[in-house]
């Protein structure tokens, strides 16, 4: 859980900051401090800051000081800082600061080498980084098995490289520590145990690829009139035609792409499946869900990006895993929506005694379709038939 950053009882400040911004200054001169106009020794000001940027509501009712100090905090010089928060003792103030330097990386190094940096600023702070920020926190194994929920962030933060979240997941699985709200964790380290050796570097490549495609094959453009209907090609101008024209070049690119980055996905080790499908997009999920491999497939489903469409598309495919069509049949979540019951009731891998389930709630239009299919079991179409004939009016 990240820190609830809070205002900093009024005995923790020095004389000075309480002569600065304590609760008998005047607004007006509390104002002044929050836009950086009062002269403060350094670690004296990024405290002042913080205690303006977060004022109760009674004493900052409309919001003045807290905008006008977080504006001064954004715009700090990196050299001001550097001489301040080497001396700052409060976790709270180094918390925020680390928040607002998130991509100002020579003040933020002196956050993270802080000892009264707390380890949940890492773990914030993990969520939040990329790069060199997020190598530099997996290097702190001490934090890491300390406060295990920074193994999770950089988990789950798609700018981690995969090499580097997979090592600080072996690192807690070595020293048996367990690591919470990682999905599929108990899978993911059954995979650290099954994978081959393979270059780090070629599989953090490979992982990218498959984590960041699928945004460019949607929302191709589209000739669309005033009304947002489609314009017919025989209706449209040159100018739309040669557009129309560009955009299914670039959508037969993106297929191409798409063909490759398929194959790409199904080669990638089964912890780096595991991880793109708790972190990637709905076209990473729609490859996963059909892996052949059972623990992968549900590992899709299971993602907490799954939506209800995708859920909706999932219940129709017969040619999915009969786990992950059982998963899809007993989650709340997805079987609220009345399209993915009835995709569920005509799928025949959809275990009986939860396809009856739905019977009750189908249209009678839906009911009469079930009840002359052949393709569920004749157990089903014959609850269905009598659910229709109970229905009929005597």
């Amino acid at each position: 859980m990240p820190l609830e950053l809070l205002p900093l009882a009024e005995a923790s400040l020095s004389p000075a900051l309480r002569k600065a911004v304590g609760a008998a200054v005047p607004q007006p001169l509390r104002l002044t401090v929050a836009r950086g106009l009062v002269p403060l020794p350094p670690t004296d000001l990024v405290v002042a800051l913080y205690q303006l940027a977060h004022l109760d509501p009674p004493e900052d009712p409309n919001g003045e000081l807290r905008d006008a100090a977080r504006a001064t905090a954004k715009d700090l010089p990196d050299a001001l800082l550097i001489g301040a928060l080497p001396t700052v003792r409060e976790p709270l103030v180094l918390d925020f600061w680390g928040r607002q330097l998130v991509a100002r990386p020579r003040p933020l190094q002196l956050v993270l080498a802080n000892q009264a940096t707390a380890d949940e600023t890492f773990a914030t702070l993990a969520a939040l980084g990329s790069d060199a920020l997020l190598e530099q926190i997996a290097q702190n194994e001490q934090r890491l098995l300390r406060h295990p929920g920074i193994i999770t962030s950089l988990y789950l933060n798609p700018r981690t490289r995969m090499s580097t979240a997979m090592r600080a997941v072996e690192l807690a699985v070595r020293n048996k520590v367990e690591v919470q709200n990682i999905p599929c964790f108990e899978d993911v380290k059954a995979a650290l145990e099954a994978d081959e050796a393979a270059p780090p570097d070629a599989v953090d490549a490979a992982f990218d690829a498959a984590l960041r495609f699928g945004a460019e094959i949607a929302g191709l453009p589209t000739v669309l009139g005033p009304d947002l209907r489609p314009i017919p090609i025989d209706e449209q101008t040159a100018e739309q035609q040669a557009a129309a024209a560009d955009a299914a070049a670039e959508a037969a690119e993106a297929e191409r792409r798409a063909s490759d980055n398929i194959q790409d996905v199904s080669r990638l080790p089964l912890a780096a499946k595991l991880r793109l499908a708790a972190i990637g997009n709905a076209f990473a999920r729609a490859q996963l869900v059909r892996d052949s491999n059972k623990v992968i497939a549900l590992a899709a489903v299971r993602s907490p990006a799954m939506t209800e469409q995708e859920a909706e598309r999932y219940a129709a495919n017969r040619a999915l895993h009969e786990e992950v069509v059982r998963y899809l049949a007993t989650n709340r979540a997805f079987t609220k929506r009345y399209s993915v019951k009835a995709n569920l009731v005509n799928n025949p891998k959809c275990p009986l005694s939860l396809a009856t389930g739905f019977l009750a709630h189908l249209t009678a239009k839906d009911l009469k379709q079930l009840a002359r299919s052949k393709s569920v079991p004749s157990a089903l179409t014959k609850a269905a038939q009598g659910l229709l004939h109970k229905r009929e009016p005597r």
